[in-house]
């Protein structure tokens, strides 16, 4: 600080301002060379000369103060992102816990071509403190046409008085499959999801930016909501869809998935698709409520079917016991 100071304030000579101060002293600074300059041309020299050493002390009184905030300010900024480097490496850590246990599960069919392992990047992330949530990811089973799969990976410091993950399965294929890991056993045979036509939809568009717009403006006229514990909640449409996808060889068909999240935690999953000449939607629970509904200009259209646990169930879940970066074993955070 005392070098800095030198270095703006030489008494034998003039003020002279450095560009690398912080905003907040260069602006005191200025306000103080300028009230010094104008005093020294309405007084004259003799003033001057009688007043510098007051104004030299006034001047090293005002710099000392301003620049121990500008270097509070700057101990403080290193502090906060000392802070957000560690947020953001406990972040990556946990993130790699979901992705070393979903791209770990092996995934069998007797269907040919049939896909064997879940796409090594999420479609979506997400946290929710609100639920207990510290790292949450979409994953997805199927790399060509409409995905066959999803799987919601949820890290939990605390349930049953330790760290877990826990899973919830989304099957959208018929197709019977299973998928299988040190804490995943899944084998559905069917899907919850049942594609309808949309009332009053244009014909899809010939470009694939054309169609995007279509099925946004589709978006539009579809409003979610559920009920939790006689809790209604009005649930809100992410704005960006996780996937785009070619359902068939038709010409102008397209596909998308949306999400309609309390939050940023995903409660239902909404395919839009065209064949090419009409689009269709269907949709999914994501949530364990006990009520879910999608309406479609003002009318209940679709009712989530209620949850049935289960490892043959086309949406269901399940837990089980993991270590979580940051979090001990009794599912307290660890504080350094």
């Amino acid at each position: 600080m005392a070098l800095r100071l030198r270095q703006i304030w030489n008494p034998a000579t003039s003020i002279v301002l450095r560009d690398d101060l912080p905003d907040n002293l260069l602006v005191i600074l200025s306000e103080f060379a300028h009230n010094r300059s104008t005093i020294i041309k309405t007084s004259g020299p003799h003033f001057n000369s009688a007043i510098s050493k007051t104004l030299r002390w006034q001047f090293t009184i005002t710099v000392s103060i301003a620049s121990c905030f500008a270097a509070y300010a700057a101990f403080a900024g290193d502090d906060d992102d000392a802070l957000t480097k560690k947020r953001e490496l406990l972040a990556m850590q946990r993130f790699n816990v979901m992705y070393q246990q979903v791209t770990a599960a092996d995934v069998r069919s007797q269907e040919s071509g049939f896909p064997v392992r879940f796409a090594e990047k999420p479609l979506f992330k997400y946290s929710d403190p609100a639920r207990g949530y510290v790292a949450a990811a979409v994953w997805k089973l199927g790399e060509k046409g409409r995905p066959k799969a999803f799987v919601v990976s949820e890290l939990i410091p605390k349930t049953f008085g330790k760290p877990c993950i826990s899973y919830e399965y989304i099957s959208l294929t018929k197709t019977a499959f299973t998928i299988s890991s040190i804490d995943m056993n899944w084998s559905p045979s069917s899907t919850l999801f049942e594609f309808k036509p949309i009332r009053g939809s244009d014909a899809p568009e010939k470009t694939v930016a054309r169609r995007l717009i279509q099925m946004r403006d589709i978006t539009k006229r579809i409003s979610c909501r559920e009920v939790d514990k006689n809790q209604k909640c009005e649930l809100r449409l992410l704005p960006q869809p996780i996937d785009r996808y070619t359902p068939s060889s038709d010409a102008n068909a397209d596909g998308a998935v949306f999400l309609y999240s309390f939050g940023t935690n995903p409660e239902v999953m909404l395919l839009l698709e065209s064949d090419g000449k009409n689009w269709f939607y269907a949709a999914g629970r994501m949530t364990g409520a006990e009520d879910v509904t999608l309406t479609i200009d003002d009318v209940d259209e679709w009712k989530g079917s209620p949850v049935q646990p289960g490892a043959t169930s086309p949406y269901t879940g399940s837990i089980a016991a993991i270590d979580i970066p940051g979090i001990a074993k009794d599912g307290s955070e660890i504080k350094e």
